[in-house]
């Protein structure tokens, strides 16, 4: 019991050794009245995964700027039995430079609303007020950040329903079928083959806002199938 107790304490470390920093999985976001719920999930900083086992709230209030929530890493503290590191849940009003501050979501809160952090549509999540923007949160993936399982899953879901076949098809089932976040490489390789090579995916937003207009290729393809499939007859005498 001992050597695989170790055996998966190294296990993890080696498995994402070449990748970024950033949510392994989990720490989906949700909501109360007053409160973000960071649920469990597993990070990576600085070549470590840390566990979030229980879901941790930090409360909020309305105040019509820009809040960024993040994660923040202190120093690791070693003793003679073990090392430990504390991790924080803290709110910013910008983006944060400092490698120890891992942004979760982004929001713009009016005072008198409600924050949610559930989705009418894909383009969304991009709502500037009242509403979670997780776009931002980078996922553990080789060489640079991804976007999270959720937010590819999403746009998957939305082509198909839209009329994606084909190539695009297999793209989306194979976004639904992805257990781990899918590499930036790829979304960004699919993005330049819908929009061209000058298409700039060097970022989060950059990718999402990249499937947002793939997915308006589609839209407008469901709409001219539509329309062919229900002619207008004139019968004359």
């Amino acid at each position: 019991m001992v050597e695989l107790s170790s055996y998966l304490y190294h296990l993890g470390p080696l498995l994402y050794q070449n990748c970024t920093d950033g949510i392994v999985s989990g720490c989906a976001l949700t909501t109360t009245e007053d409160s973000i719920v960071v649920n469990p999930g597993v990070i990576r900083y600085e070549g470590e995964l840390y566990l979030i086992r229980e879901p941790q709230l930090i409360h909020y209030t309305p105040t019509n700027t820009t809040r960024v929530l993040n994660i923040v890493f202190h120093d690791q503290v070693q003793t003679d039995a073990f090392v430990t590191r504390e991790m924080e849940l803290t709110f910013t009003e910008r983006v944060s430079s400092e490698m120890r501050y891992l942004e979760l979501c982004r929001f713009k809160l009016q005072p008198g609303a409600g924050l949610r952090y559930t989705y009418t549509s894909f383009a969304d999540r991009e709502t500037e007020y009242d509403t979670l923007n997780t776009i931002h949160a980078p996922f553990c993936g080789l060489g640079r950040p991804t976007l999270s399982p959720e937010i590819t899953a999403h746009f998957a879901r939305e082509a198909l329903a839209a009329g994606a076949d084909g190539s695009d098809a297999v793209f989306c089932m194979m976004l639904l079928s992805a257990r781990e976040p899918v590499q930036a490489e790829a979304l960004e390789a699919y993005i330049h083959f819908k929009l061209g090579k000058d298409y700039s995916c060097q970022s989060n937003l950059g990718l999402y806002q990249g499937l947002s207009d793939c997915l308006k290729q589609f839209t407008g393809k469901q709409h001219t199938v539509a329309s062919r499939r229900n002619p207008w007859s004139i019968m004359m005498d």
